[in-house]
């Protein structure tokens, strides 16, 4: 990738990041102490990123692997709360209905890999597959028992549920809310038309 090319791939990355952060925080799953924590690593990763980008450039998988593994996660967030703003009374169902797709599994599939060296990938083919040819349902319990996935976790009992790390966090709330989904992707082309542009003068 050329050096603009990268520029504009930092872009991308901060705002996608900024407006999951935003998000949290609006739904009140992050307090704004912890986001803060997050928004300076984040940033102070995103910086030795590009010095040593920099020194040598990268191809685009691996530094968004970098920044990602780099940044300090001090906490999980509830998915079984974001659930509930759209379903008091059955947000596992939410969250059931959303593991239900391919494309999830999919994505899930591709965080575990480039976060989690004990994820099975094998098995997770295996369980992808069940799920379309068979009755099968795909719980958070099952996806982590079956996967060693990492990115998800359950707590049992009272005041348990569903947590994730913010990236998967993200992408549920953008399953549940086409609106904002539609809106991140125009921003985006925003964005890319821009850098367009300013390469063409």
């Amino acid at each position: 990738m050329m050096p603009e090319e990268i520029s504009n791939l930092y872009i991308r990355i901060a705002f996608q990041y900024e407006s999951a952060l935003n998000q949290l925080v609006d739904k009140g799953l992050v307090d704004m102490d912890l986001a803060d924590k997050s928004r300076q690593t984040f940033y102070n990763t995103l910086d030795e990123e590009k010095l040593r980008t920099a020194q040598k450039i990268r191809n685009h998988t691996e530094i968004i692997r970098r920044y990602m593994r780099g940044m300090i996660c001090e906490g999980m967030v509830s998915l079984t709360e974001v659930a509930r703003q759209y379903s008091k009374d059955s947000p596992g169902y939410i969250i059931q209905s959303w593991m239900r797709s391919r494309n999830t599994l999919e994505f899930l599939r591709q965080w575990e890999n480039d976060m989690n060296g004990e994820f099975d990938d094998r098995a997770c083919e295996e369980l992808i597959y069940q799920a379309h040819t068979t009755s099968l349902t795909v719980t958070p319990s099952l996806w982590i028992r079956r996967t060693h996935a990492v990115g998800m976790r359950v707590k049992q009992g009272k005041g348990g549920g569903v947590s994730a790390y913010p990236e998967i966090a993200a992408d549920f709330h953008l399953w549940l809310d086409p609106a904002e989904r539609l809106a991140l992707l125009r921003l985006s082309q925003e964005i890319r038309s821009n850098g367009e542009a300013k390469s063409c003068n």
